[in-house]
């Protein structure tokens, strides 16, 4: 009776993460695990690494992809393709699923001399039409977890056996990955581990069992990299010491020995715990144990923001003729922002990363970049669904900056500055997560965007403001503004609302007009009623910078002292005030055409990223505010400027 294993681990890194933070995790895990595998040329081993992180390793460390060569080419090791960037598979256009694990597997056969005939999924979040895809890119079999075996109708020991899978008659074979052993490389000693491999010792060579985990996160659980490389070593050499019942193979060489005849077919998964943070807050109540992968679109709508300027780039890139290497290289920047971890919050923190999705956006404003041709690309306002909600936004799209408007609240949701490039209005707002304690905590209802409109019957407090517990007269962030002008060729746009409560009958007009680098918007707001009628309106811009850090941002306001810092909370009376953004080394200036009580604060939010849940800077807040009071009939005007340039 024996256990068959296939080992190993899968490595990736984020798009746009600092090189001292993987040079860090290169030498805790990636290079004691090959270090310890190398010395044992007899045991095979199945690896993947994303192209990403193969490229970091080719610059930073050649003589590890030279090593990872060698074992490859005296057969030890089998490299597992996938998609280059790391993404999501599911979430991602279908011409650039095929066409990223193309480019994993071009890039594997030169680099290292044979072609992948498997792939490692993404978070293994799987969807049903994926064997065809699959079959599409060579790809013969992938890995998935038992717990999704089991989804499918699976039990028993066909747990631990390899299916195929079918999708448009085409056929690809899954492994099952068996998690409690997944979850014991590091956590428990190597013997403790030889022993639970043992409870599975079996005389059907059909079972299998597949010990593949992340690379970084079992070294996690490990000191250092001399306790991981003892771990590893320890464990490898107890493989060995009990050959005579643990056959140690890889996916290549077990399927020239075993053709599995099992059909299974699996619903939309992935592994437990992200199934469990797709479930909001107010939804986990007994009714649903898991979630599905997408439901991170709904949940958080920055997600679905990014995820809607992910699959416009892709049309943009796309609709390129004529010159193959412009639409190479704006097809590669595309790719780069399809990298998933910005997309969602799992373990390591993910959208709450605020570097993560910057870089995302980078990447996807200079894809489009690259699809603008010089001296034909002419600034224009479009008109479509660009977040798929129903309703057409506004996307105004510039030689320096793209501006796209909401109708919903009439907020501005994305400003790129194309020359960095970053968009400025990239913040997150503050979600409930199944992790928080929710007994007093602060969550936002809207959108944490630009130009959010706000309306009292009172001058509200700062503190009662940031902690979201200020009524409003009407809800502004959530009403419906109506176009009723749209100047293409001067670049104007102008949205109209309702004011509306038991005393109060007024209509707020809000124009937008689009310049070369700036937005300037002037609000009126006008009193329908018999009465006279007294409020306070404020504009709320959030704007998305890397940091808030003294060196990193700096504040500045007409009329003031200079600021110590940026954070806040500050309330200034002015009409001027510009943020200095020395990480792109631009100022963004605010301005209004009446002097206003402006409130600045930073956008914080309370979550998890690794072990620990903290808060965690999202944006900077900008609310400047007015007393209003009008006769009936009359309206009241202000404008307000928001520039970016040179410091």
């Amino acid at each position: 009776m024996k256990v068959r294993l296939i080992f190993g681990t899968t490595n990736s890194q984020p798009i746009g993460i600092d090189d001292s933070s993987i040079e860090n995790t290169y030498q805790r895990a990636y290079k004691p695990f090959l270090r310890a595998a190398y010395n044992q040329p007899q045991l095979p081993i199945t690896l993947h690494y994303s192209g990403h992180l193969l490229q970091w390793l080719d610059r930073h460390h050649s003589e590890f992809t030279d090593v990872l060569s060698e074992m490859a080419q005296r057969r030890q090791v089998e490299l597992l393709g996938g998609a280059f960037y790391d993404p999501v598979l599911a979430l991602i256009p279908r011409p650039d699923r095929l066409g990223q694990i193309e480019r994993m597997t071009t890039h594997l056969r030169k680099r290292f001399g044979r072609r992948p005939r498997g792939a490692w999924i993404t978070e293994q979040v799987w969807e049903p039409s994926l064997p065809s895809l699959l079959k599409a890119s060579g790809i013969d079999y992938t890995f998935l977890y038992d717990l999704q075996f089991a989804a499918g109708g699976l039990e028993g020991t066909a747990l631990r056996a390899p299916c195929i899978t079918e999708d448009e008659g085409k056929t690809v074979i899954a492994f099952p990955l068996i998690r409690s052993l997944c979850e014991s490389l590091g956590a428990v000693t190597p013997e403790d581990l030889v022993e639970q491999l043992r409870q599975y010792r079996t005389a059907d060579e059909n079972e299998l069992l597949s010990l593949i985990v992340d690379g970084e996160r079992y070294a996690e659980q490990l000191e250092s990299g001399e306790a991981a490389l003892s771990w590893i070593r320890r464990f490898l050499e107890l493989l060995i010491a009990n050959q005579d019942w643990i056959e140690v193979t890889t996916p290549a060489r077990y399927l020239r020995r075993v053709a599995p005849r099992r059909r299974g077919y699996f619903p939309s998964t992935s592994y437990r715990d992200l199934m469990q943070w797709c479930v909001t807050a107010d939804s986990s109540n007994g009714h649903r144990t898991a979630g599905f992968f997408r439901q991170f679109l709904a949940h958080y709508p920055e997600s679905n923001l990014m995820y809607a300027k992910m699959q416009y780039t892709h049309i943009l890139v796309n609709q390129l003729r004529g010159d193959k290497y412009r639409k190479q290289l704006a097809r590669e920047e595309l790719w780069k922002g399809q990298c998933h971890n910005a997309y969602w919050h799992g373990r390591p923190g993910g959208i709450y990363q605020n570097l993560l999705r910057k870089r995302v956006y980078s990447c996807l404003i200079e894809a489009e970049k690259v699809t603008r041709e010089k001296g034909i690309f002419i600034p224009s306002v479009l008109s479509l669904d660009f977040d798929m909600d129903g309703l057409s936004e506004y996307l105004y799209q510039g030689h320096d900056i793209n501006v796209y408007v909401h109708t919903v609240g009439g907020v501005v949701f994305e400003l790129d500055y194309l020359p960095t490039p970053w968009n400025y209005l990239d913040t997150l707002g503050r979600h409930p997560e199944l992790y928080q304690a929710t007994a007093g905590a602060t969550y936002d209802t809207y959108l944490r965007r630009a130009f959010v409109d706000h309306f009292y019957a009172e001058m509200p407090q700062l503190k009662d403001f940031m902690a979201a517990t200020c009524p409003e007269v009407a809800n502004l962030s959530g009403e419906l503004y109506q176009a009723d002008q749209l100047d293409r060729d001067h670049n104007v746009l102008q949205l109209v609302a309702p004011i509306r409560d038991n005393s109060r009958d007024l209509t707020l007009r809000k124009r937008f007009q689009f310049g070369s680098s700036q937005l300037h918007i002037d609000y009126t707001i006008s009193n329908n009623a018999d009465s006279r009628t007294h409020g306070w309106f404020s504009c709320e811009i959030n704007l998305g910078f890397l940091s808030d850090d003294p060196d990193a941002l700096m504040l500045e306001a007409e009329q003031h002292p200079p600021l110590a810092s940026a954070r806040g909370p500050h309330a200034l009376a002015t009409s001027q005030l510009r943020f200095l953004d020395r990480v792109n080394d631009l100022a963004l200036a605010v301005g209004c055409t009446q002097p206003a009580t402006v409130w600045v604060c930073s956008l914080t939010t309370e979550g998890r990223c690794g072990l620990s849940q903290d808060s965690q800077y999202q944006g900077s807040c900008v609310v400047p505010g007015w007393s209003i009071s009008l006769d009936p009939g009359e309206s009241w005007s202000v404008g307000v400027t928001l520039k970016i340039g040179a410091p």
